[in-house]
């Protein structure tokens, strides 16, 4: 491929070499359209610029990303949030860097020279990052925003799913369905978000009973599966807490997962049982990965809008730094329910019974 000069641009737009120069570098003297016409060109014939777009916010022109080195293998969901943070910082004319943090390192050692040596602006968090770290941007004074993470922290910029709501969701589409015997599936005390989707479930259930006490619902708990800095786990006993609850003198008909990995995890778990999903039982899972639609059967789920997210944070964090004393800010983005082939009505019941124009909503997601 051949190299894009200076000279090329300027010859192409007929000015010279060196008010090309000057106006990629940013000097004021070139005025502000010809610097934005100059700058356009440059991009279009695909120059590589050192410097940043006119018009972006003074400082280094980068934002940092923080993640756990763990999330690296999980390109499915922080994967979609990372792509969304790099279209809204290319729109905002700012660059991105993503560092991956070894949690087991002590803090001043596993903090990205970015951030020491103060080349960013601020810094976006994903996840279940050690406390240390975002203590750290504190004390040096760097605009933070924390994405779907570990703890609730009521005086720092969140963004976020509506994890209870979407939950409550899964747990009324099981209850029209006619299950009785539902079970959370994950350890709800390792994530905030684990721990707002029980809850939601959990409420939508007691509301349910509250409603329909002669047709009351049951809940029941299958532990031994979650999420850490480390990436997700699986405990031994996991297995046999599953088998227990769906061989109960009153089984489980339907489960719901804290997130999709769990759920594929359990439907594997049923075939060695001599069970079908959704035949025997009933699995909704929560994010919505690719693999949920390519599943068999189809994974109903619920979907995370992953990509506004990481967009959603880019505009928060930049907004710190613009105002730096604003209010804390907790963006929760709304969830949808996705319905697939692996949630159906329970044995003897009449079937879903939810309003035709929900079914319709949700039919075609």
């Amino acid at each position: 491929m051949k190299k894009v000069t200076l000279q090329m641009i300027a010859d192409k737009l007929n000015v010279s070499k060196a008010l090309v120069s000057k106006a990629l570098s940013g000097d004021s003297a070139v005025n502000e359209v010809t610097r934005e016409i100059i700058w356009k060109t440059a991009e279009e014939e695909g120059y590589r610029i050192k410097g940043r777009k006119p018009g972006s916010a003074p400082g280094t022109g980068n934002l940092a990303v923080l993640m756990p080195r763990a999330y690296l293998d999980d390109p499915e969901y922080w994967g979609k949030i990372i792509k969304g943070i790099d279209a809204e910082l290319a729109k905002q004319g700012y660059s991105m860097l993503l560092s991956s943090i070894d949690v087991s390192m002590k803090v001043k050692d596993g903090m990205p020279l970015g951030i020491t040596e103060r080349k960013v602006d601020g810094v976006i968090v994903l996840g279940q990052l050690p406390e240390a770290y975002t203590d750290q941007l504190t004390k040096r004074k760097l605009p933070f925003v924390l994405v779907d993470p570990d703890a609730q922290h009521p005086e720092l910029d969140l963004v976020l799913a509506n994890n209870y709501l979407g939950a409550s969701q899964a747990a009324q589409l099981l209850l029209r369905q006619g299950h009785r015997r539902l079970a959370f599936v994950g350890d709800a005390h390792t994530t905030w978000s684990f721990s707002e989707r029980r809850r939601g479930f959990e409420d939508a259930i007691a509301a349910h009973n509250r409603k329909q006490a002669e047709d009351g619902a049951e809940l029941a708990l299958i532990e031994g599966m979650g999420v850490s800095g480390s990436g997700m786990y699986t405990k031994p006993e996991f297995a046999a807490t599953l088998e227990r609850e769906l061989r109960a003198e009153r089984p489980v008909t339907a489960m719901f997962c804290a997130n999709d990995l769990i759920a594929f995890d359990a439907l594997k778990l049923l075939q060695p049982l001599g069970l079908e999903c959704p035949t025997d039982v009933s699995i909704v899972g929560f994010d919505d990965l690719s693999l949920a639609e390519l599943n068999q059967p189809g994974l109903t789920t619920v979907k995370v809008p992953k990509e506004e997210m990481g967009s959603r944070a880019v505009q928060i964090v930049l907004g710190r730094i613009a105002e730096p004393e604003k209010l804390p800010e907790l963006v929760m983005l709304s969830t949808t329910l996705v319905k697939r082939a692996s949630a159906a009505a329970a044995a003897g019941a009449d079937g879903d019974a939810e309003p035709e124009a929900e079914r319709a909503a949700t039919a075609g997601a």
